[in-house]
Formats: C-alpha cells, structure tokens, sequence
C-alpha cells in the first residue's frame, strides 16, 4: 500500500507516536491499534498504522477497507525512515502495532513512542507476560501505561483485583477499561471500528473515552519524549 498523505510543509512537528505492545499473544493489540487509529481519523486527524508484527493483520485490515487509517507492513529496521517519510507527508497519529514476542521490534517501537499502550486481559498468564513488557519498556527508557482489555461486562470485582494486583507491579492504567463486546468482533469482520459499527454504542464509547483520555496525554507537559531507533 502507498500512503497517500499529501506534504504541506507545514506543522511537520506535530505528529503522535502511539505505540502498543504486549509480549502475549491474544491480548488485543490489533485491535486495539485499528480502533485508536480509526479514532483519530473520525477526529479528523491524519492516521496511520505502521504494523511490524509479521501475521500483518492489521495492514490486512487497513487492505479490506476503503477508507483511512491506511497501514503499511514494515520491517523494525525501516521504522526511523517510515516516521520521517510520515513527518514530510504531515500524518499526525501514527500507530504502532507489534506481535508477540515483539523483542526487537517492541524495543524499537518503544524508543521512538511518545506513548506506550499495553492492553491487559484479567488472566494470570496475561499478567505474566506483563512483566517481561514492562521490563522491555523500562530497557528503552519509558514507562507505559496498561489498558484493560476484553473484561465481562460486570466483572467489577475481577477489574478490582486486576488492578491490585497492577499496583504491586507498579504500573500505571488506563483510567477506562474495554469490555468483551460484540461490535469489536463485529467490526474486525467488517474491517471497521466498533465506532463505524455503531456510533452510539458501548464499545464506541469506550474507545472514544480512551482515545480522548490518549490525546490528553499526548499533550500533557510531562509526555515522554520520543528517542531516534538505535540510540
């Protein structure tokens, strides 16, 4: 796919770095990247998802639709060159899905965030695989924020032991959680967002929440500065 963003030569140091990570397999990465993306570009934004994870399954989303976010597939490698490419062409939200055991990939995505994502499910083995996140978050420098992803609506007393149990790690959440919703199923079949699905409805409202509470973020005078890959 080509990135059709046309260069203005305007406003090239405005653009966002959200990267999302998780070193397991199954805890909502794509999913959460296309709907943050698709998010920004509802808000008017100029989005884009660079996906490095080798299933590619977000750039094969991106394939489906026929409209923005669009994604490439990239190599970690190719990350600096494709940011400084996005930068010219003045995209202003780029999302960063990665795989499972991102390593390389993770890292690098890490390095050059201004926001790191780490969507969580309530499970032991999720919070396992956590902590080696965590711990390759800290190696590039930053410190993430966790999501709490795929909870059963009126599982308050499952978010509250999640959450305990976070604290202990020392990690800092998301102050929202995304629920086990069907439109998110719904929109991965149609290649679209839970709020193309249904504009009004509880997923769409909840990634909406989470997008605002990300963009609060991103202008926050505390925000972690990005790092060039490699250094």
């Amino acid at each position: 796919m080509v990135i059709k963003l046309v260069p203005r030569g305007i406003g090239l140091s405005t653009m966002k770095v959200v990267a999302v990570l998780s070193e397991k397999g199954g805890a909502g990465k794509t999913t959460l990247a296309v709907h943050l993306a698709t998010a920004a570009t509802l808000a008017g934004k100029a989005a884009v998802i660079l996906d490095l994870d080798p299933q590619g399954s977000a750039y094969a989303w991106a394939q489906r639709r026929d409209a923005a976010p669009e994604a490439e597939s990239i190599q970690p490698i190719a990350l600096p060159s494709w940011l400084e490419k996005l930068r010219g062409a003045e995209a202003s939200f780029v999302v960063l899905d990665t795989g499972r055991d991102a390593n390389n990939a993770g890292y690098t995505a890490a390095k050059v965030a201004d926001i790191i994502l780490i969507p969580c499910r309530a499970g032991g083995f999720d919070f396992l695989a956590l902590g080696r996140t965590l711990d390759l978050c800290r190696l590039a420098g930053k410190r993430p924020f966790v999501v709490l992803n795929a909870i059963r609506p009126g599982a308050v007393r499952a978010i509250e032991d999640a959450r305990e149990l976070l604290a202990e790690m020392d990690c800092e959440l998301a102050p929202m959680v995304l629920h086990e919703r069907a439109d998110y199923r719904a929109a991965s079949m149609a290649a679209r967002s839970a709020q193309e699905i249904d504009p009004k409805g509880k997923a769409a409202r909840e990634i909406g929440e989470l997008y605002n509470w990300v963009n609060r973020q991103l202008q926050s005078p505390t925000a972690q500065q990005p790092q060039e890959a490699g250094t």
